[in-house]
This record gives structure tokens, sequence and C-alpha cells, in this order.
């Protein structure tokens, strides 16, 4: 499934955390200036990686599941399902259109431009998910900012409850195997970027009002802050997570199991 950082990588935009694709080394780690350790590519290696990118679906949709990076809105679905050509271009499509609209509606403010561009786009829509304003600004993704996630499970009142929605991209750590190593280190605990989306949620639980919907993305993508911490993996409740259909079991890289609630 191709989510935002293989987008990113298509569209040629260097982000934080992805600077080893041009060959170059970063400091990825909060609060820590040290270089961090990541295999730099070379052009062969570029070319390799962006040439599988191009081959990733946008969604998957069988009988009784879909699967979708960041969210599955019906409407945005229909947009990416009804076109021909790359997900670069279809991106690219509705950036101009969006443009469009912004200016015939003499739109100026940054943080409603920011908000049109990420919740009416629909290849951003799945693979970056919805925003929504804040009241204070936050640092995550290596940078402060004004618009955060939207839960949207939490209003996706029209899903089937039969068909399982699948997704990642939501950094869900599971809190009751933190390590008390880590509170030697963070004696207030430790966020690692943004708030906690799951707050009203345990470590295994189905998301929204028909329970219909499962993130998998256990944030191991962070795993580089136990590293900088000289924690074992784990440490800050990060797992690899894979789900079995059709029982709904969560396998972990512990090698523990449990069944989604």
């Amino acid at each position: 499934i191709l989510g935002n950082h293989e987008f990113n990588l298509l569209r040629g935009q260097k982000k934080h955390g992805n600077h080893w694709f041009y060959g170059e080394t970063e400091s990825i780690c909060k609060g820590s200036d040290a270089i961090s350790f990541q295999k730099l590519a070379d052009d062969s290696t570029r070319k390799e990686i962006l040439d599988f990118f191009y081959t990733l679906p946008v969604a998957l949709e069988g009988k009784d599941v879909r699967v979708v990076h960041a969210a599955w809105k019906d409407e945005m679905i229909d947009l990416v399902r009804g076109f021909k050509g790359t997900v670069v271009e279809l991106h690219d499509l509705y950036k101009k259109k969006l443009v469009h609209k912004i200016k015939k509606e003499e739109i100026t403010d940054k943080e409603e431009i920011d908000l049109i561009h990420q919740n009416e786009n629909p290849v951003k829509v799945c693979t970056s998910g919805l925003e929504k304003r804040v009241k204070e600004k936050f640092f995550a993704g290596g940078k402060y900012r004004t618009v955060d996630r939207h839960e949207w499970w939490d209003e996706e009142t029209s899903a089937n409850s039969n068909t399982l929605t699948v997704i990642g991209h939501y950094w869900r750590r599971n809190m009751e195997r933190v390590s008390d190593k880590l509170y030697d280190i963070h004696p207030n605990g430790f966020e690692p970027t943004g708030r906690d989306l799951f707050k009203e949620y345990d470590a295994f639980s189905l998301l929204g009002p028909a329970k219909s919907i499962m993130c998998v993305d256990y944030a191991a993508g962070i795993r580089y802050e136990e590293r900088g911490m000289g924690l074992p993996e784990g440490s800050i409740g990060t797992n690899m997570g894979a789900l079995r259909l059709p029982e709904r079991f969560i396998i972990l890289d512990d090698g523990t199991d449990a069944k989604c609630t």
C-alpha cells in the first residue's frame, strides 16, 4: 500500500527522516544533534525504490476487508478508483483544481489553505489522512505545526461493521509494555511526536462507533528513538504488528498476539 513516506519520495520531496534516500546524513532523534545511523542510497538504489513505489496501490478492497494507509473516505476512494494515470498525476490534477478554488473564493488564510489541500485532495487523504486546526502549535515531523491529525474514525458512522477497514500511519504505542528504563531517562514520560490519538482505546481495540476500523501501526517507525537512547527495541511501546484474517488477531514481533476487540 502506498503511504505518505513513499509518496513524498515519488514527488521528490525531502522530508524529515528521508535524507538517506538522497545520500545525505541527518539527525532525526528528538532533542539530539547526533547523526542518526542510516544506510545512504545511491542512484541505482533510488531507481529501484521509485520503480517499486510506482507499482503500489493507493488502496485495496475485498469482500469483507479494505486497506488504506491513512484514511478511507468513500468519496475520495471513488476519485482514485476512477482515475487513469499515475498517483503523482492524480495528486497534481487535484492540486491544480484546489489552487483554482482557493483563488476563485479569495481564500487567504494560510491554515485554511493548508486544510483544503490536505482534506480535499484524494491522494493526500488516502496517504496521510484528514487534518484540523489546533489552538496551540506543536512539534512533529521535524517542525512546529498549527494543524493536527483528525481522528476521522470516531466520526465514521457509515462504516459497515461486517467490513473491516485496516489502516496504518498513526503511531499506536502499546503503553502497557513501556520499559521502566525509559522513565529513568525521561521521568515525566516521552512523547516522540504529536499527541496520542488513541487515548480512549487500548492497543488492540477496534476503532469507531461501529468497531469496524483497525490501526495496525505499532510505531516501529520510531525505533530510532529507542536506539538513540540506548534502549532495547520495544522500550517506548513500539512493535511491528501484522493482522491475521479472518480471525482478527494481531501478531507482534515479540512473539505475542492479541484479539482485536
